[in-house]
């Protein structure tokens, strides 16, 4: 039917031309070719392998200038098919794709006999040169170095496959994580991002298949917040850039009830680019810990505590996540992000404990049940704009986030002490708590390059906080019929949380083309915790004088200099500052067992840090080697300690003071390289010297403790033929030094094995702890006491996992649709005109 009408216009175009004089009249020549296009097909494929070259772009052009007339990308089975152009005339059809040499072919298009041209299979010759740069590129890409930050690419680590971002940092080199899943970068507490912005998510919180990189900031700039002392993990979420849609679908299932599945969906046509995502995980660890204890008096014994734990805890979480990006123009665009994180966990810990005397006689033993049951959700909203201008670099940034979190918990202690014959009743207590937080933050950034080597960077941050704790505590004696309320552990809590902040960052190259970037941080904080039912109140404000102005003013300044053969240096210089927080400042109990409690301290100060370092890169053929040596210096630095209560010398208060001063150094080194190849080997070891001193008990001398300590790292992966990959993960930290004491040795090995089926099937097994060997614990030794605990995260665990992935790489690909849906009217309307003949 096509073919007879492309006929009949063609009839009508030359008995229109017969009847006109001169030619024809114009005006109905173009209307009898109004709807007469042009097309041409066919197939690209790999002039070796002969197998199809998908993703290429490729392309038509005016015969004698570059202006394209319609363009495509290749399928997976490497053909294209570009539609409506012009149906006369000479052009030019080319097709590039990265690693192949460009191809380039005279076309030419007339009706009625060449308007439509098959191409045939195309071969593109690979481009050896070009592949060259490739790997070199991916080398680089491995470990990225900037002015401030260097970046982990950890999308392709098989082994978090199906876990959270906690798993994700055990890989990434320079961070370890405790028992609590709260990641440490050199010994440090970093700042957690989520995509440039704080969260109030946790690691935990953050589904592993969603994370594209992590970047690392060791020493962060003054674009970013001066609290940031620990440095800055930043998770950078994975986002569709693909014209078309594309997705994926993962589940999986392991011991210890674990299993959970995500489905991610992007499409992106024109001006929209829309991604959602959803996923569920569950796991139940059931873990072993232990105290021992030697209570002192002058070095002699005056008895022992030991308390052994078996815990299980549960642990539920679900994570959906959607944005969507418009384009206004080519230099305007909006985005709103939406994300709801909920879930919940639910623990039973039992404690078995024994009291001895110093002949380790026992004088009473028992068991304490703890049960709880907790449950959050976190709900984020976030609309940003973006305005780039013909300069290339020059852009402005805004945009605006507001973050709500709830949350409830119960606890249930149950204490039962035994002989019979000492009769000491049965204790039970309960614990209720509500707490609501939310935040608001305001961001605005302007980047101009007013050269190659020159460029201004300015900003403005708004950031509020404020959140509502409610806690309520009642005990029971000998029956649980019968509670009354404990006003001292019961208690409610409002915070307000305020800062204010603008920087400006200056970057230029000075002598000997070493480039710098020098900025100046100002924050004006103000923070305040109201305990409501007690009349109770603490706050401190920053500037409150002149005096105070340089305890709000942060510098920051960074060099950095590139040699040949691929060698970078750097050096910087930061101030950084740590307040402390609601906890840390509260005079009352937060929590308490039979032997211990925590109380705050209304005296501590701020904590200041002076950091340093120095930085080399290096870049080879087949991998590469960052050195890095860092100097903190800490003022009045905030530290946790514990010491025996006056009243009762068996039970150790917990509290946080400010030591007169804090030095650590280190040196971290990580070396990437590739053997063969097929196997990829990372090694990273990091060093570091402490020295603390500080007060314990305000009546006794300073305290001092120094050594040095190391944590390795090292990731081992092998590709095997038929798309089969080995991937081993080993872990070690050494012994390091704590105020009264130091923590214990750990280690651990990961094995993954992933089996990949085309390109849309993805098979993994992961074993987790494979010796069963990760447990954190930690020895203290006082004139008062010794003591030793254990205790663990997670028990080793086998998962199994299955994802596939599915798309289309198409920019057009609901135009099509609705063409296809037009097409199949038209042909229906014929087929009825034919039918009715």
């Amino acid at each position: 039917m096509k073919k007879i009408s492309l006929l009949f216009l063609f009839l009508l175009f030359l008995t229109g031309k017969a009847q006109f004089p001169g030619g024809g009249n114009p005006k109905d020549m173009a209307k009898a070719m109004k709807d007469i296009k042009g097309r041409v097909y066919g197939k690209l494929i790999d002039a070796s392998t002969k197998k199809p070259v998908e993703f290429a772009s490729v392309m038509v052009l005016w015969y004698n200038k570059d202006s394209i007339l319609g363009g495509a990308l290749t399928g997976e089975n490497g053909e294209f098919n570009i539609e409506n152009l012009p149906p006369m005339g000479g052009f030019r059809f080319r097709a590039t794709q990265i690693g192949y040499k460009s191809y380039e072919q005279k076309i030419y298009i007339q009706i009625p006999n060449k308007l439509e041209q098959d191409l045939g299979d195309i071969s593109l010759q690979l481009d050896q040169k070009l592949l060259n740069e490739v790997d070199i590129t991916a080398e680089k890409n491995t470990v990225e170095m900037s002015i401030d930050k260097r970046t982990y690419n950890v999308d392709k680590d098989m082994s978090v496959k199906g876990g959270t971002a906690v798993d994700v940092m055990k890989n990434v080199p320079g961070v370890t994580v405790d028992a609590d899943g709260n990641a440490q970068l050199r010994n440090q507490s970093p700042t957690i991002f989520v995509d440039g912005r704080p969260t109030n998510l946790t690691l935990q919180q953050i589904p592993a298949d969603q994370i594209e990189r992590v970047e690392v900031i060791t020493n962060p700039s003054v674009k970013y917040d001066a609290s940031a002392t620990g440095g800055i993990l930043n998770v950078i979420m994975k986002k569709n850039l693909k014209p078309g849609y594309n997705g994926m679908a993962m589940a999986y299932i392991g011991t210890g009830d674990r299993y959970g599945g995500m489905l991610n969906l992007n499409v992106k046509e024109g001006r929209w680019n829309i991604s959602g995502m959803y996923s569920y995980n569950q796991a139940i660890n059931n873990t072993k810990g232990y105290t021992r204890r030697t209570q002192l008096d002058s070095g002699n014994v005056l008895g022992y505590f030991n308390q052994d734990n078996n815990t299980r805890m549960m642990n539920v979480f679900n994570f959906g996540r959607l944005g969507i990006d418009y384009s206004i123009n080519n230099r305007n665009t909006i985005s709103l992000n939406g994300m709801v994180v909920a879930g919940q966990f639910n623990t039973n810990d039992k404690q078995t404990f024994d009291v001895l005397d110093p002949n380790k006689t026992t004088l009473l033993y028992g068991d304490r049940i703890n049960k709880q049951n907790a449950a959050f959700q976190n709900y984020m909203g976030q609309l940003m704009y973006k305005k780039t201008y013909p300069k290339a670099g020059k852009e402005l940034t805004g945009d605006v986030s507001y973050n709500h979190t709830n949350s409830n918990n119960s606890y249930l202690f149950s204490t039962y002490t035994y002989p019979d014959s000492l009769d000491i009743d049965n204790q039970y207590q309960k614990n209720a708590g509500l707490s609501s937080a939310d935040q608001a933050v305001l961001q605005i950034d302007y980047v101009n390059p007013y050269s190659e080597t020159r460029k201004l960077e300015l900003g403005i941050k708004s950031f509020y906080k404020n959140s509502t704790s409610e806690n309520n505590t009642s005990r029971a004696i000998a029956s649980e019929d019968f509670y009354t309320k404990d006003t001292n552990m019961s208690n409610r809590y409002v915070i307000d949380d305020m800062i204010n902040a603008a920087y400006v960052n200056y970057n230029d190259k000075t002598f000997w083309n070493v480039s710098y970037q020098a900025g100046l941080r100002f924050e004006q904080s103000y923070y305040k915790g109201n305990i409501t039912d007690k009349n109770q109140s603490f706050s401190y404000q920053y500037p409150s004088t002149g005096d105070d102005i340089l305890k709000s003013v942060f510098p920051g300044i960074y060099f950095s200099k590139k040699t040949k053969n691929n060698q970078e240096w750097q050096l910087n210089f930061s101030r950084k500052i740590q307040r402390p927080n609601f906890f840390q400042l509260m005079p009352f109990v937060m929590f308490a067992d039979k032997q211990n409690y925590r109380i705050g301290n209304p005296q501590l100060k701020p904590e200041f840090r002076n950091i340093a370092e120095l930085n080399y890169n290096k870049i080879y053929s087949k991998g590469s080697f960052l050195a890095s040596g860092y100097y903190r210096y800490e003022e009045q630095p905030i530290t946790d300690v514990a010491y025996p209560d006056i009243s009762d010398p068996s039970v150790l208060v917990n509290t946080t003071i400010n030591g007169k001063n804090a030095n650590r150094f280190g040196v971290e080194l990580t070396e990437k390289h590739t053997f063969f190849k097929t196997l990829d080997v990372t090694l990273n070891v990091n060093a570091f010297y402490i020295y603390i001193k500080g007060l314990i008990v305000p009546t006794e001398p300073e305290v001092t403790a120094q050594g040095v300590a190391y944590n390795a790292k090292t990731t081992i992966s092998y590709r095997f033929p038929k798309q089969i990959t080995l991937q081993v993960n080993g872990n070690y930290e050494s012994p390091k030094i704590l105020l009264l004491g130091n923590s214990n040795e750990i280690y651990s090995m990961d094995i993954s094995l992933n089996k990949m089926f085309g390109t849309k099937w993805v098979l993994n097994a992961t074993l987790s702890d494979v010796f069963n060997t990760r447990r954190m614990g930690a020895h203290y030794e006082t004139p008062y006491y010794t003591q030793d605990l254990s205790r663990r995260r997670e028990s080793r665990y086998v998962r199994f996992t299955v994802t596939y992935i599915f798309g289309k790489m198409d920019a057009s690909i609901f135009k099509r649709a609705k063409q296809m849906r037009g097409n199949d009217n038209q042909q229906g309307s014929q087929d009825g005109l034919d039918f009715g003949k």
